[in-house]
């Protein structure tokens, strides 16, 4: 048992990965579209049966408030 964690191969390490396909990267600044406002930096993702792509998102205003969006409910700040 000399192999790290690290080192060995998992078949749901993948699971943790960003998609290749994801609309916002880690660190990209966006904002809510609708509703209450929200600006920040995407600091995580999540994937569920109803919400195929969705973002933790930081807020700029309040370091250490996530909330998290289905990706339709975001826009890239800049594109906005």
């Amino acid at each position: 048992m000399d192999q790290s964690v690290s080192e060995k191969s998992s078949p749901v390490a993948s699971l943790f990965a960003l998609p290749s396909r994801a609309t916002f990267g880690l660190g990209d600044r966006v904002r809510k579209k609708s509703g209450a406002a929200w600006q920040g930096l995407v600091v995580g993702w999540y994937s569920t049966k109803l919400t195929p792509e969705g973002y933790a998102v930081e807020s700029e205003s309040h370091p250490g408030s996530v909330q998290i969006y289905p990706v339709a409910a975001l826009d890239r700040v800049g594109d906005c």
